[in-house]
C-alpha cells in the first residue's frame, strides 16, 4: 500500500510519497520541486540543503521546475508582439510557491498535484493568463512528472519548459546511451561527436544534444533512465566544478527560444498541453 505523509523541516512544509520501499519528497513552497527520490535502494538526487532552506538562493539540488522557459535569454529579455519583456533565467515557477490541488494513493501508486496560476506579477514578465498543473507520481519504482499547461488568454501562448534534475552522479566522465550522435559544446561553441562517453570534468558551461530520453551510468551496477515524451527535443548536461552531481536536463527548446521562435510550443486557448518525464533505475547489462 502506498501512502502520503506531510512533515515540516526548518520552517518549510513537505510531502513524502511512499511505497514498496521507495519514496519521493516534494516541497510546494520551492516551486513544487521534487527534493528527494529514493528508489531501488538508491538516493537519486543531490541536494545542497543550505540553498533549499534559504529563500534568497536558487536551489542547488532536487528537480527544479523550469517554466514557462528553460534556459537563458540574452540580457534576460525577449520580444513578443512588438513589446519587450524581462524574464529571469529558467522562467517563473522555480522561485514561486505552488498550491496543492490534490493528492491520491492506493495499492499501486501515490501522487500529488500542484498548481501555478498567472498573477498580476507574472504578467509583467509573461503577458499571458495560464494554469500549470504539476503532478508528481511514485509507482512501481518509477517517478513520473506530468505537466499540464492551460492557456487562459485569447491568443496562442509560447512555452519551452524543462526540468533541471541534479543527479547524485560523481563521475564526470558520463557514460550515456542516446540516439544522438553529436552534441554542441557551449564552452567552445563547437559541435562534437558523441560516442557514448561525455567528459564533463572542468567544463564551466553546459552541453546539449538532441533527444529528451537518455540512459546514464548511475554507478557501476545501475543505469539511470530518463524517459521524456516527444515534446522534449533536447537534453542539456551541466556540472559545477567538483560538486558531487551531474545535471541531465530534458528541455523542449534551446536557449533564446522566445527570441528565435525555434522549438516553441504554442498553447492554444483552452487546449491544454500535457508533457511527461519518467525517471527510474535499472541494472546495468
Amino acid at each position: 500500500m502506498y501512502s502520503i505523509e506531510e512533515f515540516d523541516r526548518q520552517g518549510m512544509h513537505f510531502f513524502r510519497l511512499k511505497g514498496e520501499g521507495a519514496f519521493v519528497e516534494v516541497c510546494p513552497e520551492r516551486g513544487g520541486m521534487i527534493t528527494a527520490i529514493h528508489i531501488a535502494d538508491e538516493d537519486l538526487l543531490y541536494m545542497n540543503e543550505e540553498t533549499l532552506f534559504d529563500l534568497d538562493k536558487n536551489v542547488r539540488g532536487g528537480i527544479p521546475v523550469l517554466f514557462p522557459i528553460a534556459g537563458q535569454l540574452r540580457g534576460k529579455q525577449y520580444e513578443w508582439e512588438d513589446r519587450v519583456y524581462q524574464m529571469a533565467n529558467h522562467g517563473l515557477a522555480r522561485t514561486r510557491p505552488l498550491e496543492v490541488a490534490g493528492q491520491s494513493c492506493g495499492t499501486d501508486h501515490a501522487e500529488i498535484t500542484l498548481v501555478f496560476h498567472s498573477t498580476t506579477e507574472t504578467r509583467v514578465s509573461y503577458p499571458f493568463d495560464f494554469e500549470m498543473q504539476l503532478t508528481n507520481r511514485l509507482a512501481g519504482g518509477k517517478v513520473t512528472i506530468l505537466q499540464k499547461v492551460t492557456n487562459r488568454s485569447a491568443g496562442p501562448m509560447p512555452i519551452c519548459p524543462g526540468f533541471h534534475p541534479y543527479f547524485a552522479i560523481r563521475d564526470k566522465a558520463l557514460e550515456l546511451e542516446t540516439a544522438a550522435t553529436t552534441y554542441f559544446d557551449y564552452n567552445g561553441h563547437k559541435e562534437k561527436p558523441l560516442t557514448g562517453k561525455l567528459e564533463m570534468a572542468g567544463l564551466k558551461e553546459s552541453v546539449i544534444f538532441e533527444g529528451g530520453s537518455v540512459k546514464a551510468a548511475f554507478h557501476a551496477t545501475k543505469d539511470l533512465a530518463i524517459e521524456a515524451d516527444e515534446h522534449f527535443r533536447y537534453t542539456v548536461v551541466w556540472v559545477e566544478g567538483d560538486a558531487p552531481f551531474v545535471c541531465i536536463e530534458p528541455w523542449v527548446a534551446k536557449n533564446e527560444a522566445l527570441n528565435t521562435n525555434e522549438g516553441l510550443i504554442l498553447v492554444r486557448p483552452e487546449q491544454p498541453v500535457v508533457l511527461e518525464v519518467n525517471f527510474y533505475l535499472e541494472n546495468r547489462s
